[in-house]
């Protein structure tokens, strides 16, 4: 049983990994806006900033981290990079987390891929596949958007396994560094 210094020392340490956590993502976020290429491989590691937010203060943590986040790079970087982590490199992590305890591994990424599938959907339905990915082509709207929902489907096939390697590696060697006393 937590003594009531013990269980307040324990929130304080997570609001501060929360905001240390936040501050990194945030970081990356910046570094991608003003990085030539590589700006999804940059996102990528945002989004595992997030992750690590969830082992480390919660579900409840990493939305919040996800919330700061999002908020500071629309602030900061504009409204493209922001929808851009806030759409797809930010929520879908914590998708992924929030199924995972509560349903099975297959069953979260069929729905993960449904869900972002959607919300892929949603956002060319709303802006427009034109305007959104090419101006000039002899393609239509339509072989364009089942393009670019194949190249996504691939990405979060290649995020799942990036991200089972991660929590992996984040277990069995960062976390024990970080909570050795």
């Amino acid at each position: 049983m937590r003594t009531r210094g013990s269980y307040h020392k324990t929130s304080v340490t997570r609001v501060a990994t929360g905001a240390i956590l936040s501050a990194l993502c945030w970081l990356l976020i910046m570094l991608a806006a003003v990085l030539p290429t590589g700006k999804f491989f940059v996102l990528t590691l945002a989004s595992l900033v997030i992750v690590v937010a969830a082992r480390e203060t919660g579900d409840c943590g990493a939305g919040l981290v996800y919330l700061v986040t999002t908020v500071l790079a629309f602030i900061s970087t504009g409204i493209f990079m922001g929808t851009l982590f806030a759409l797809c490199f930010g929520i879908q992590p914590l998708v992924i987390v929030f199924l995972r305890g509560r349903i099975n591994p297959i069953v979260t990424r069929i729905i993960t891929h449904l869900f972002m599938s959607g919300l892929f959907l949603f956002v060319i339905f709303l802006v427009g596949i034109d305007r959104l990915l090419v101006r000039d082509t002899r393609l239509s709207s339509l072989v364009i958007t089942g393009l670019a929902l194949l190249a996504l489907q691939l990405f979060l096939f290649i995020y799942h396994y990036i991200l089972r390697y991660f929590e992996r590696f984040y277990e069995e060697r960062i976390a024990p560094w970080i909570h050795r006393q």
